[in-house]
């Protein structure tokens, strides 16, 4: 089975998986339902693989603590922004969604105004990052999810020098795809129910989001 192929099944798969949630109501509590079962099926999925690498000599460095791919620019989607923020005022304290948004802010000021190329040069922490550990971590994005390294040191090389092309980050390729795919079908089917999904680094989504106040009911009744 080639990619494209093994593509096509994670974006059939990702449609499904939000068809089967909002085919009879586009709700709120529906959507954020689907959402929490995508992520835990990537999650899965990405578990299984991770089993296997290691057993095939190639583990994962990725661990609790390392956090060089949260001081690049990260993108999200709308339902993502709207899941993640679900989470932050259900469990985390109003100063630390204060501080939270302080620091969307402050990297807003350093990201706005550019073209995505010049974004992804940009060495700043993410908003949700504190003492190296991700206060969100349940409810990170796809993106996060599925970037997973082979080599801790390749990503601190990356980190160090964003503007040389040579030093780039030892990835696993299975992940990104599946997990783009997978996205990637689960928007189709929000589209096509007349959903507006838009991409935006992460610091810009959220902060816009709270300032404008919106809420998952918000974001579908304006349909």
């Amino acid at each position: 089975m080639d990619q494209k192929e093994i593509g096509r099944i994670f974006y059939r798969d990702g449609y499904r998986l939000a068809l089967h949630h909002l085919e009879k109501e586009l709700s709120a509590s529906n959507l954020l339902t689907a959402i929490g079962e995508l992520y835990q099926a990537v999650d899965e999925l990405l578990e299984t693989f991770l089993q296997r690498s290691a057993m095939e000599g190639l583990a994962s460095e990725c661990k609790q603590g390392c956090a060089w791919c949260c001081r690049q620019e990260v993108f999200a989607l709308t339902h993502e922004f709207l899941y993640l923020n679900e989470y932050v005022n259900q469990h985390l304290s109003g100063e630390t969604r204060a501080q939270i948004l302080g620091k969307a802010r402050e990297k807003v000021m350093l990201t706005m105004n550019k073209s995505v190329e010049e974004q992804l040069k940009i060495r700043a922490a993410c908003p949700f990052l504190s003492s190296g550990f991700c206060l969100v971590y349940e409810v990170r994005p796809m993106a996060c999810r599925i970037y997973l390294s082979s080599s801790a040191r390749s990503c601190k090389d990356e980190h160090d020098h964003p503007h040389n092309k040579q030093h780039h980050p030892d990835l696993f390729e299975f992940p990104l795809q599946a997990g783009r795919m997978l996205n990637e079908g689960f928007v189709a089917c929000l589209k096509q129910m007349g959903l507006q999904v838009a991409e935006l680094p992460i610091e810009q989504g959220y902060s816009s989001l709270v300032t404008l106040g919106q809420t998952m009911d918000d974001w579908i009744n304006i349909r």
